[in-house]
This record gives C-alpha cells, sequence and structure tokens, in this order.
C-alpha cells in the first residue's frame, strides 16, 4: 500500500502535468490561429478605424460584427494592428481620409495579441496565472479593401460593405 502511494503521487502529478502542458499548448495555438485570421482581414480591408476595428473583432469573435462570446476573455484592446512599409517601417494608420500614396506604401500589415494577455493554470502550487508571450502574425498586404485601382480611395470595401 505504500509503494502504491509514493508510485501514484508520482504517477498523477506527471499525468496532471502534461493535461496541464497539453492546455498550454491549445492556448497558445488558439492565439495563433485568431492572429492570423486578423491578419487576413487587416490584409483586406480598408486602413481605417473601421477596417482596424474588423480586423480585431474578427481576432476575437471571428465575426466582423463583434457577435458573440470572445476568444479567451480578449478584448479589443488586446489586440494591436500596425501596417508596414517593404522596409519594415511603420506606417501610421490614417483614421480619416487617406489618400491614394498612402496605400501604396503599405507593404505588410501585423496583427498582435498583446502581452498583457494572462493564462490561468488549474495545477495548484506551481503558481495560478502566467503571461503568454506576445502572438505576432505579419502579412504581406493585399487590396486593403480597394475595389478599383484607377480610385482607390473612394471605393472601399470590407466583408460586402461598401464605403464611397
Amino acid at each position: 500500500m505504500v509503494e502504491f502511494a509514493l508510485i501514484a503521487l508520482v504517477f498523477f502529478t506527471l499525468i496532471f502535468g502534461i493535461i496541464e502542458f497539453a492546455r498550454v499548448m491549445f492556448v497558445y495555438n488558439t492565439l495563433v490561429e485568431a492572429t492570423r485570421r486578423g491578419a487576413r482581414v487587416a490584409a483586406v480591408c480598408p486602413v481605417s478605424a473601421g477596417g482596424i476595428l474588423q480586423a480585431q473583432r474578427v481576432t476575437i469573435f471571428d465575426d466582423p460584427a463583434g457577435g458573440g462570446n470572445p476568444l479567451l476573455g480578449l478584448t479589443t484592446a488586446d489586440v494591436d494592428v500596425k501596417y508596414y512599409e517593404d522596409d519594415m517601417t511603420e506606417v501610421a494608420a490614417p483614421i480619416g481620409n487617406i489618400i491614394s500614396e498612402d496605400y501604396d506604401k503599405i507593404d505588410f500589415v501585423q496583427v498582435e495579441i498583446l502581452p498583457t494577455f494572462t493564462h490561468t493554470l488549474i495545477i495548484p502550487l506551481i503558481g495560478n496565472t502566467f503571461s503568454v508571450p506576445p502572438v505576432v502574425t505579419k502579412l504581406p498586404s493585399e487590396s486593403l479593401g480597394r475595389v478599383s485601382p484607377e480610385n482607390p480611395v473612394t471605393q472601399r470595401c470590407c466583408y460586402g460593405v461598401c464605403v464611397s
């Protein structure tokens, strides 16, 4: 009976450690997939407050309207969307009207889940929470919501919603 107690202690500690490690990897992979979805939307939606908000909502809710339960308790404040030139110089995301030359500067989009996100462990005595490292996805920009290259500023669409 004593032998069983000693072996069981090690065995169950190992089993619960494996389960917790699997949970951590699942959460990390979920965050990576969420940033990939958000970067995909940022690459095809207009460079505007609305386009950035849609990318953040798709990252968190997998829905541009922002309905449903948020992924892992994230908020739009936890998601950062940035635009880069071909030399990886950050382009300030204009919130108002954007001119054609600004669109031509943008070659990459990046979506990042900020390191403020923490994951709660279920194993006692090890620590209750830990910070997840920054999760970043960078993709080449695509249409950025432009329908027509002749008039890239006035015709901007994202998920079928066009803004003139």
